[in-house]
């Protein structure tokens, strides 16, 4: 088959657009060995503002009753953690493993002067930067500073590079579906997409001598290499762990496959959407719940498995909480304050931080009680072993979540 300049260059594009990282050119920080040795973090972003309150729930509080009539879950209903508040009823395996000390759960994360927009708020969480002072995401500067060396040092699962992996000089793959991460070749064409790769190939082999050039040309070689090695690597590894077949269990399972590959990613990153419940928010947040719990469930017992419980670490979080009062659509409007769950073999599990108090608000919100930066300096120095102050944008309090522990407050 012929190739076209226009054919040639929509491809380089789109492979330019999927390289897994940055050409040698901008490589400024070779990778160094980590205290922590292969520790993996794997984060879980729950899109669009999860119901802290209806998920770690102050049930021994009166005014979660009254300031929710309808979506108040009652007292026997819940999975009570301790003699103030429970888990969320369809969090079951989450209660197992918080009663093995398996999971920690920390209460009242945000932080000063919180902001109730979707786009500003994920912002400020993916950039680890309220005032909007740093531009580039916490796990890129993570990965910019330490993994550099490592193809796959990183990857993303969805269709779009979340903010947490913008950085200067380093680009994390970002899958859809393993299944389309590969050159698009012309599909007009079909019987000939060998000789339209391997003429490709040939073509991003030969250096140009010209730098922008020559990174549209090594990236497109560091993609074709990506996708092989992922492919190869999945292709290796079975699991006999029955994931669900919602969109967060096939993720969960992609990345319960590589780490079972022992391809050597560090940090995994993958989303759950739907959490915006301002109208209707019963059967929706109960059937979110139950996705959550069935896909950690399934991804805990496969790591289990294969030996890598006790080397990885789940991170959920959200870009903020929900409102105390229920509004009049049988819903909950965007609020400030939320729990975050980390879970793994290596975690020192409990309740950490004070869970906020309901009589005491801000304009009817929550006020927090742990700065978020706190537990990702702490997940950053304790279980990443890197220097966390300028990964997190400065110097925060830890928590004990690797050894330690705090008692959480009574619920005022």
């Amino acid at each position: 088959m012929l190739i076209t300049r226009r054919s040639f260059l929509k491809g380089a594009a789109i492979v330019a657009a999927s390289s897994s990282f940055a050409p040698s050119f901008l490589t400024r920080t070779a990778y160094r060995a980590l205290a922590a040795g292969n520790n993996q973090l794997v984060v879980i972003q729950l899109s669009g503002g999860n119901d802290g309150i209806n998920t770690v729930i102050p049930y021994a509080t009166q005014q979660y009753a009254q300031s929710r009539p309808t979506l108040a879950i009652p007292q026997d209903q819940v999975l009570a953690l301790d003699s103030n508040v429970a888990l969320h009823p369809n969090l079951k395996a989450l209660k197992d493993l918080f009663d093995q000390k398996a999971l920690a759960i920390v209460q009242g994360v945000g932080y000063p002067n919180p902001n109730r927009s979707h786009f500003s708020s994920m912002q400020i969480w993916q950039t680890a930067s309220p005032d909007n002072g740093m531009q580039t995401g916490w796990l890129g500067r993570y990965d910019e500073a330490y993994l550099q060396g490592q193809k796959l040092g990183a990857l993303n699962f969805g269709e779009q590079l979340p903010r947490t992996f913008w950085t200067e000089h380093t680009v994390v793959p970002s899958i859809g579906s393993l299944s389309n991460y590969q050159f698009m070749t012309d599909p007009k064409a079909p019987d000939d997409k060998q000789a339209q790769i391997d003429a490709v190939n040939r073509i991003f082999n030969n250096p140009i001598g010209r730098e922008m050039a020559d990174f549209f040309r090594q990236a497109a070689v560091d993609a074709f290499q990506t996708a092989a090695e992922l492919k190869n690597a999945v292709a290796g590894t079975k699991s006999t762990a029955q994931y669900p077949a919602t969109p967060l269990g096939r993720q969960l399972q992609l990345v319960g496959q590589l780490i079972g590959s022992k391809l050597g990613t560090r940090i995994y990153y993958v989303s759950m959407g739907g959490f915006d419940t301002h109208s209707g928010e019963k059967n929706t947040h109960d059937r979110l719940m139950q996705q959550l719990n069935d896909g950690v469930d399934a991804f805990t017992k496969d790591l289990q498995a294969q030996g890598a419980w006790d080397s990885t670490l789940l991170m959920t979080f959200s870009e903020f909480g929900r409102r105390v009062r229920e509004n009049g659509s049988a819903g909950t409007d965007h609020g400030t304050a939320e729990p975050m769950f980390l879970l793994g073999g290596g975690v020192k599990g409990g309740l950490f931080g004070g869970y906020p108090s309901l009589s005491d608000l801000d304009q009817g919100d929550l006020k927090f009680t742990t700065d978020f930066r706190s537990v990702y300096g702490t997940v950053v120095s304790d279980w990443l072993g890197a220097d966390a102050g300028p990964i997190v944008g400065g110097a925060f309090p830890k928590l004990p979540i690797f050894g330690g522990g705090l008692a959480a407050r009574k619920v005022a």
